[in-house]
């Protein structure tokens, strides 16, 4: 699936770069421009290694994507696709806004106007942004040493070709070019960083985040059976409002008063919330990397949505970290818990049964059963009357964003020696998870089940 993404979204933003010239070709505006100066100067050679770099890249991207593999985890990939995704978004908006001005390369005999509005208002050079986007982001995906090679050399290059560029465009358009400089970043900015240009553009990565990772978490998590994927899109939302007041702020085009007593509150609850959810995710983090105790007398498995008889991945995972457990801790008791919910064919409880001794080869004499709960309230304190005392060492066996609240519910419920033996948490969609569990231990915090 991957290599077929990475494989289109290149398509796309190749296809875009060769249709330009083409369509420009037939309006009789030779867009390639690259290496064409008479005098073999410095501009006449980094152009003509540009050429060489640019149309040597595509083959090696492809040839990395067909026959790579990555050596990152699927973040990794994840974030490769998002680069590529920006870099096509990217490179179409410049290719858009230049219209008949769009070369590659210096035309010193062409007369063109300077572009500083749409997305040139942003960057002085999207086009090579998009470039430089788009070989980062393969190489995310599927990295080797001969792609990372190439990929720097043509950033470099590509680099050197925009400083020629630009002594170019100072020379032709003077001190409207001067002026269009200091407004505006060579690779990506607003004029002069001040503090509340750095808060715009947080605002506005985190409205982009936001709307890629709202498709990764539906994506990966099953659509909107994902509890609270919907809070991704609301983040974007106030993100985006954020920035757009920010930047009205900064072109002088404020729309709204707001009185500053309203300023202050917000500033003081903003602060305070923020830093309120730092602390519990620093927990739940902490939580995650937690190292299970040895020898326990009992190890709870919590249950999780089964798919008619077969365990989802979240659960799946909770399974194999009980058979790794049971296997290293032979004396280890091991109490199922999970009832049967609505479009399960099973329960919970006896999925994980059935998996650990059907798959695993754990010995059904080593496991109980706890097939009535509903929830991790309800599995810890059924759990803990099977047990029967509240003294016995006990671990918890559940994901590891999870962990911190079911230690917290653990304790909560009675249990007085209870430890974390956490499973992985899933990838991508664990950071949805880490963020969502904020609002279950608030949730937690004040008595609301």
């Amino acid at each position: 699936m991957y290599r077929l993404v990475a494989v289109f979204l290149l398509i796309i933003f190749y296809g875009v770069y060769f249709a330009k010239m083409l369509i420009q070709k037939k309006k009789g505006i030779v867009t390639d421009q690259m290496g064409k100066s008479r005098s073999r100067d410095k501009v006449f050679y980094i152009e003509s290694t540009l050429k060489i770099m640019t149309i040597l890249m595509p083959f090696a991207q492809l040839a990395a994507i067909i026959y790579g593999r990555s050596a990152l985890a699927i973040m990794g990939k994840i974030f490769g696709i998002y680069l590529l995704i920006i870099a096509d978004t990217v490179f179409i908006l410049s290719v858009i806004c230049m219209k008949d001005s769009w070369r590659a390369g210096i035309a010193e005999n062409d007369e063109r106007s300077l572009i500083t509005t749409g997305i040139y208002r942003y960057s002085r050079n999207p086009a090579f942004l998009g470039f430089d986007l788009t070989y980062l982001g393969v190489l995310l995906m599927y990295f080797n040493p001969v792609l990372l090679i190439l990929s720097i050399v043509n950033i470099v290059i590509f680099h050197l070709q925009i400083l020629q560029e630009e002594k170019y465009l100072t020379g032709k358009f003077g001190n409207e070019y001067e002026a269009y400089k200091s407004n505006t970043g060579r690779y990506a900015g607003y004029g002069k960083l001040t503090l509340t240009k750095c808060i715009m553009y947080f605002y506005f990565l985190l409205a982009v985040w936001s709307v890629l990772y709202f498709a990764t978490a539906f994506i990966y998590g099953g659509g909107l059976s994902l509890s609270w994927v919907w809070i991704w899109i609301l983040i974007g939302i106030f993100a985006y409002i954020r920035f757009k007041m920010l930047k009205d702020r900064v072109d002088g085009k404020e729309k709204i008063n707001i009185p500053t007593a309203v300023k202050v509150i917000y500033r003081i609850v903003f602060i305070a919330g923020l830093t309120l959810f730092m602390a519990v995710e620093a927990k739940i983090i902490t939580a995650m990397k937690a190292e299970p105790a040895d020898n326990l007398e009992y190890v709870l498995v919590l249950g999780a949505r089964v798919h008619g008889t077969t365990p989802s991945n979240p659960l799946r995972v909770r399974i194999e970290k009980a058979a790794e457990y049971a296997s290293a801790n032979k004396s280890t008791i091991i109490i199922a818990s999970g009832g049967k919910g609505s479009n399960e064919d099973i329960s919970e409880a006896e999925c994980i049964r059935r998996e650990l001794t059907e798959k695993y080869g754990v010995d059904n004499d080593r496991i109980l059963l706890e097939d009535m709960s509903t929830d991790t309230e309800e599995n810890l304190k059924n759990c803990l009357e099977i047990i029967g005392s509240a003294d016995a060492s006990v671990g918890i066996i559940t994901n590891g964003f999870h962990e911190f609240r079911a230690m917290a519910i653990a304790k909560n419920t009675g249990y007085t020696n209870v430890y974390s033996v956490p499973s992985i948490t899933l990838m991508p969609v664990g950071i949805h998870y880490v963020v969502r569990e904020f609002f279950g231990m608030m949730e937690y915090y004040m008595g609301i089940k």
